[in-house]
């Protein structure tokens, strides 16, 4: 690895009460706008306890059941007689707060200066609105985006402190609610492909591949009954997309358009494990170049955290 054991654990983002706060609003703000500016997929499942039904999308969107069933569970069974609208924002706006945490927790690890670790932090808020607020290309609002993000946070978190228990439980879940988990196995490879037993790094990406493909099948076969396809292939539409200037507006927009410098500075970037997680964005572009819209900005959320440590990182680095 590339820190001792004592230095990658315990090493939560140190704030005050009021700072955890003032995130806690700052992450309401974020759901409230979520919902309000966007178009809803579904919009019967934020009005009514009925429409929280997998059964009621098409196909790959059906099979991200984790937070429709959870509101649906809560509405039944907890908080009876709430409006799904509420429970859904409350939701939200624990699962970016949980982004948020979770990225102070890997940068406090990663970075010695303080004021990097709360730029990571805090930074997180700004560029989460730019992709699923201010972007105005395919404005919509999906339950499942913020768990996603969420997920893939605390899930980079227990790879780099190696709790695996955690991790593999994680990492089910999540699968669950999108199925962009199978790029934190990419995030083991590139950041142990160098420090791990190559046996065991291989026996854990292994493990983690039969588990997602398991998870997707098992909803492939519940829902094998829904229209559309679960792989709509995109290709096309970027590839052109790329071809119209007006379209770059989007692109140069993701990320605050901290990506634009990761080409360049990605040799500065400390420490090694951070410089070796960037390849995820690379591999999750030529992916979602084939599953997803590029100028779609929400479908990449998940790699808010790593864009932004990495790039503070390379632009900032330590004087030695």
């Amino acid at each position: 690895m590339n820190a001792p054991a004592k230095e990658r654990r315990g090493l939560p983002l140190a704030l005050a009460p009021a700072a955890l706060a003032g995130a806690l609003v700052l992450a309401g703000l974020l759901s409230w706008a979520r919902i309000a500016l966007n178009e809803v997929y579904l919009p019967g499942a934020l009005e009514n306890v009925a429409g929280i039904d997998p059964r009621g999308a098409a196909e790959p969107f059906a099979h991200r059941v984790l937070v429709p069933r959870l509101v649906r569970f809560l509405c039944e069974h907890l908080f009876v007689g709430s409006q799904p609208r509420a429970v859904f924002h409350v939701l939200d706006t624990l699962f970016a707060f949980a982004a948020f945490v979770a990225t102070g927790r890997l940068a406090s690890a990663l970075f010695e200066r303080r004021w990097m670790v709360h730029v990571s932090a805090w930074g997180l808020f700004p560029l989460l609105a730019i992709h699923y607020v201010a972007s105005r290309e395919y404005p919509f609002w999906y339950a499942w985006d913020m768990a996603a993000v969420a997920v893939f946070a605390w899930g980079l978190v227990l790879l780099f402190e190696r709790r695996w228990t955690a991790f593999y439980a994680l990492f089910a879940l999540g699968t669950f609610n999108r199925e962009t988990t199978c790029f934190l196995t990419f995030a083991l490879l590139f950041t142990g492909w160098r420090s791990e037993p190559k046996l065991r790094l291989v026996a854990h990406c292994a493990a983690q591949l039969a588990l997602w493909l398991g998870i997707k099948w098992w909803l492939r076969s519940l829902y094998r009954r829904q229209p559309g396809d679960v792989y709509q292939s995109a290709w096309l539409e970027n590839w052109e997309s790329l071809q119209d200037p007006l379209m770059w507006r989007w692109y140069l927009l993701a990320f605050g358009g901290l990506w634009l410098v990761l080409p360049f500075v990605r040799r500065r970037i400390e420490p090694a494990w951070l410089r070796d997680v960037v390849w995820v964005a690379p591999v999750f572009a030529l992916g979602m170049f084939f599953a997803g819209v590029w100028s779609e900005l929400r479908i990449w959320g998940e790699l808010v955290p790593i864009v932004l440590m990495a790039s503070l990182a390379g632009l900032c680095p330590r004087r030695t």
